[in-house]
């Protein structure tokens, strides 16, 4: 009959309508660990932060020599993508294309990522 308008309720500084905000803390609690979790096979630090060129936080992977390796938005547009990967598990291979990267590639950084610990321990070693 008449077109109401929606309640929205702003969470991150994203309009999200009023019904859809538990389900979306939800979502992006489940993201957020997804992308921790996944990040941490393959960088030293992984931080949640703001994303200067993108609007919003994203979750981002550094080495430990400070170079960026990884990182995703939190956008509720992200999030919506990322959970349908997820259902369909394909959540590392989205997160690694977001990124720019594919399996060999992964593979790669996940190379490296070892060869950096066993230099720190090496390191950690010698200066016992």
């Amino acid at each position: 009959m008449f077109n109401l308008p929606e309640k929205y309720t702003e969470i991150d500084g994203f309009r999200i309508p009023s019904d859809k905000a538990e389900e979306y803390k939800r979502i992006k609690a489940r993201m957020i660990r997804e992308a921790e979790t996944f990040f941490h096979t393959f960088c030293e630090e992984v931080k949640k932060e703001k994303l200067v060129d993108l609007l919003g936080e994203g979750i981002v992977g550094y080495s430990s020599t400070g170079e960026m390796l990884a990182r995703i938005s939190l956008d509720p547009f992200e999030l919506s993508a990322m959970n349908v990967a997820l259902q369909r598990k394909k959540i590392r291979e989205y997160m690694l294309a977001t990124n720019g990267y594919d399996d060999d590639d992964y593979q790669q950084l996940l190379k490296e990522f070892e060869e950096r610990r066993a230099e720190k321990k090496a390191q950690k070693d010698k200066n016992k």
